[in-house]
């Protein structure tokens, strides 16, 4: 089997992004179970590399231009039947691909906006052409299902992975020299996500206060770029109001190796994002058996079951949040279970290998049926 994965975004390694870690990863775990992928991806070469004897990635330094002349290339070499985007601007490769009879497979992350109205029609051309649509969640999948007016047939929920072996729990006698001078000792709150304002940062920035007081070293640090450095400054400007500016950090261009060994060094993680089509940090900071608290929004109760393998705090109540993060931090004992029980679901629901398992029977049946 052959597929051509189509994705604007730059590899991970690159720039991660939501969208391209989770495509890449994808793509990825396909390659190791025998499928043979075309990655097509944004990227400043315009080259090709082997990754491995399956997977060949494609880097184009004009995205939105090229993908469809891209994806004509490779139909035209190889004779790939399976043509699977990751965004709507790969519109032009998904009508090229129905153009020349392949399957067309477009995948939902509910992260891009239907604004402006251009590409709000091109979204809607793009899960009208292809032959069935991804969600990453079942709250996507109710999403699309009753925005863009499909039937539920053609509309599968794959949930987003982690590997394993990169996200885990690193013991105390492994290097922990990548710790950017942060200790584990003083506390740790740690959120992974871009700093807009959609990821909520300002409501941990509002807990500080309350939590100083039993922690006054502790340290609360945000890993993402900043998309909105206006908010980043807010945010900022905020912490300082409240007297909490020393225990703020923000971090950016951080390695996957760099992540790992972080996510291993927070006493406790939070996510107060207030919307989600997935939520793939939570999940690799459960691999990592850290015990996450989040809001009881969009997709995150897919993932999280409150008050086993994380905490879950309505968003209508953030003194919940202050709460919940002292439990934690107060109650070593409660955190180690809550992550064991993390790192044990994410091994059993949440890992490429399994989403790889799925897309691989999706494929084939669409290709039965074509």
């Amino acid at each position: 089997m052959r597929v051509c994965m189509v994705a604007d975004k730059p590899l991970p390694q690159d720039r991660p992004t939501g969208i391209g870690v989770a495509a890449y990863g994808l793509a990825l775990a396909l390659s190791r179970r025998g499928v043979t992928v075309d990655y097509l991806c944004r990227g400043l070469d315009g080259g090709v590399e082997c990754i491995n004897k399956c997977l060949t990635i494609h880097t184009l330094d004009h995205f939105s231009r090229d993908n469809a002349e891209a994806v004509y290339r490779v139909i035209r070499q190889t004779g790939c039947r399976v043509v699977h985007v990751h965004s709507s601007s790969a519109f032009p490769s998904v009508l090229l691909s129905k153009l020349l009879g392949r399957i067309v497979v477009t995948h939902s992350h509910d992260t891009e906006s239907l604004r402006p109205l251009r590409q709000g029609l091109l979204r809607q051309a793009g899960v009208d052409l292809s032959n069935r649509i991804i969600a990453v969640s079942k709250e996507t999948q109710r999403k699309v299902i009753r925005t863009h007016h499909v039937p539920p047939s053609k509309v599968e929920v794959v949930y987003n992975g982690v590997d394993t072996g990169v996200f885990r729990v690193i013991s105390a006698d492994e290097d922990r020299s990548i710790n950017q001078g942060l200790s584990s000792r003083d506390g740790l709150i740690l959120s992974i996500g871009a700093v807009q304002r959609r990821k909520g940062q300002w409501r941990v920035i509002e807990t500080l206060p309350a939590i100083l007081k039993e922690w006054p070293h502790l340290v609360y640090l945000n890993i993402g770029a900043i998309y909105d450095p206006d908010y980043r400054d807010a945010l900022i400007q905020r912490a300082g109001e409240l007297g909490v500016g020393q225990a703020v950090r923000f971090m950016t261009g951080v390695s996957e190796e760099e992540l790992v060994s972080i996510i291993n060094l927070a006493t406790v993680c939070v996510h107060p994002s207030v919307r989600e089509g997935f939520g793939l940090a939570v999940v690799e900071e459960m691999a990592c058996g850290k015990p996450v608290v989040a809001f009881d929004i969009s997709a995150l109760p897919e993932i999280v079951e409150d008050g086993v393998d994380g905490i879950l705090v309505a968003p209508q109540n953030p003194e919940g949040i202050t709460k919940s993060l002292l439990n934690l931090l107060n109650d070593p004992l409660l955190a180690k279970r809550i992550g064991e029980a993390a790192r044990e679901k994410v091994a059993t629901k949440f890992t490429w290998d399994l989403a790889a398992i799925q897309m691989e029977r999706i494929y084939q049946t669409l290709l039965s049926n074509g």
